[in-house]
């Protein structure tokens, strides 16, 4: 079969005419369906270690849960739970109003106003649809579990980003693979770390994916609005959002300067 394919293009580069433009569709049809089948054991394949990526993402991440059970570990994990757990019991409007008294003993502390709470919000929206859902699961172990489904949130978008910047499947492929078992990613987003990062990894990825998608053509600038929302999440979620704001201005600025710079490049900022 590479045998004919190589025959075809030779005969086209050697005798470019309509004669030769002519045997090429007739030989290329009658290898059609080893190319289909090619082309289906191909997709197959993607599919596979796609689902084997997002698979190990989630299992790798609960290594802490099948030693010690669904408990809360570290220092700042356990104050996002307190947290996490105020604001479901007394809504959103006294978190923001809400002194803790117990904090920072004795002068205490504003807790709703002097954290980032993007992370508390998540788990209590999900805790609520789940439990609507009929989906019976605890505060506790849905803060558990909130940084592995978010670990597998952060693999899929870092390959939807990897995608939109080198156009090939096996690289977006690729590099789900090595998100998903990576020691730096997988030390602040493990089960039971309830902690900022594990969330904010994943509105990072999903941020520069969005900037990444709104410069594809001159049509997709729309996507500077999901740009935008991503990282408003981001902004709840972590105080390194800074370095998000930085690197797209970063880029833009660069791709001015390169003479890239477009009416897409500018509505996508702006949004």
């Amino acid at each position: 079969e590479i045998d004919r394919l190589w025959g075809v293009a030779h005969a086209l580069m050697t005798n470019p005419s309509s004669a030769a433009v002519g045997g090429m569709e007739a030989r290329l049809q009658g290898a059609s369906p080893a190319t289909a089948e090619m082309r289906g054991l191909k997709i197959t394949v993607r599919v596979t270690f796609t689902c084997l990526a997002l698979f190990a993402a989630y299992m790798a991440r609960l290594w802490a849960v099948k030693t010690f059970g669904r408990v809360i570990h570290e220092f700042d994990p356990w104050f996002n739970y307190r947290a996490a757990e105020y604001l479901a019991e007394h809504g959103s409007e006294k978190f923001f109003q809400w002194f803790d008294h117990t904090a920072w003993y004795p002068l205490g502390r504003p807790v709703g106003t002097t954290i980032y709470p993007g992370m508390q919000f998540a788990a209590v929206w999900i805790w609520q649809v789940l439990n609507t859902c009929g989906v019976e699961m605890s505060l506790n172990d849905v803060c558990v579990f909130v940084p592995a489904w978010f670990g597998v949130v952060a693999t899929a978008f870092l390959g939807l980003w990897t995608y939109e910047g080198t156009r090939s499947v096996d690289a977006a492929v690729a590099a789900m693979l090595i998100m998903a078992v990576i020691p730096a990613h997988i030390m602040r987003s493990v089960a039971g770390g309830f902690d900022n990062e594990s969330v904010a990894i994943s509105t990072l990825c999903a941020t520069f994916y969005c900037w990444s998608r709104s410069l594809r053509s001159d049509s997709s600038w729309p996507w500077g609005l999901a740009t935008g929302v991503a990282y408003f999440c981001m902004v709840a979620t972590w105080g390194g959002y800074v370095y998000v704001v930085n690197m797209i201005g970063v880029h833009a600025m660069f791709l001015i300067m390169m003479g890239r710079g477009s009416r897409k490049l500018h509505r996508s900022y702006s949004l």
